[in-house]
């Protein structure tokens, strides 16, 4: 179905498909070029796509929305009322530079140990950045962009995230200073496991299991 005869259509509907999708874009912090790049497609595709100038179909949306990271679940919800959450970001702007932070610094990324610890912190509760987000009170991109390292980690909003998500200041800490951070250990193991044959990969689940419980 190309764009003309969907909009005729669902008029109403598509309006809200295209706003949830640079929506969702925009939480991830990402640019088209990004998008683009992550989907495997030009970054004039995804500025079609938001501009309603090419083929359109829930297949292709829900491929690239899962491309870059975000779950039909947290898109469908986007789209129930995507123009309140674009008007959240554009008001979040200013409440960040608000923060006595470094100029202009969600231009750029600095992702330091403490972002890397309060992820792998986040990962371990088993939450997405949307629910963390929520959890913590913020804007449904909130938590993307503490990650990406676009809003400076001071203590207290540290202790806010670790209280939110249940956490202990001890608990960040041990992260911290781990020999080699957790995100970095599970990649390594993740490794080792693909080297590994049948029958010994079976075995390691079963330890991996054991551990679990």
């Amino acid at each position: 179905m190309n764009i003309s005869e969907y909009q005729s259509k669902h008029g109403t509907q598509l309006k809200k498909s295209i706003l949830a999708f640079k929506a969702a874009r925009l939480l991830k912090g990402l640019s088209r070029k990004d998008v683009g790049r992550m989907c495997g497609c030009s970054d004039k595709s995804i500025s079609q796509i938001e501009n309603g100038q090419c083929n359109f179909s829930e297949e292709r949306i829900r491929r690239l929305v899962e491309g870059m990271g975000v779950t039909w679940k947290e898109y469908v919800a986007l789209r129930e009322d995507p123009k309140r959450t674009l008007a959240q970001i554009v008001e979040q702007k200013p409440k960040e530079r608000s923060l006595d932070r470094k100029p202009r610094r969600n231009h750029y990324k600095i992702v330091t140990k403490e972002v890397r610890a309060i992820r792998a912190l986040r990962k371990r509760k088993g939450v997405s950045q949307y629910t963390a987000s929520q959890l913590c009170g913020y804007v449904p991109g909130g938590f993307g962009h503490i990650e990406a390292g676009r809003i400076e980690l001071r203590k207290e909003r540290i202790e806010h995230i670790l209280k939110c998500l249940g956490y202990e200041w001890e608990d960040f800490e041990k992260v911290l200073n781990a020999p080699i951070f957790r995100d970095d250990l599970i990649e390594e193991t993740i490794k080792s496991l693909h080297r590994l044959d049948d029958s010994a990969l079976s075995s390691a689940a079963n330890i991996i299991k054991a551990l679990i419980k």
